[in-house]
């Protein structure tokens, strides 16, 4: 799946969530697996509470973590993506 800034995402209500120290680990039965999300991970899943565009995920990562629009294109779109493929979350528009 091909994401892009203008992408609105927002979480599918079938994983269960747990949280565990800094981070959250995701049981999916549809998936058929579970996830265990670090802390990066785990603050794009708190934003998908809520259907948040991909472009402000990454602005709000900027924020937070000092990074750059490319790096985090680069590495959080696959992420974004593999969220969606497995289905732990939507994608809106």
């Amino acid at each position: 799946m091909i994401l892009t800034i203008d992408n609105l995402l927002v979480r599918d209500a079938e994983p269960t969530a747990v949280v565990l120290d800094d981070r959250i680990v995701l049981l999916s039965m549809r998936a058929g697996s579970y996830f265990d999300l670090n802390r990066v991970a785990s603050e794009i899943w708190k934003m998908l509470a809520e259907p948040c565009r991909v472009g402000r995920i990454f602005d709000r990562l900027s924020e937070m973590y000092y990074v750059d629009t490319e790096t985090l294109s680069r590495d959080v779109t696959p992420f974004l993506a593999a969220l969606a493929q497995h289905r732990l979350v939507r994608v809106i528009k």
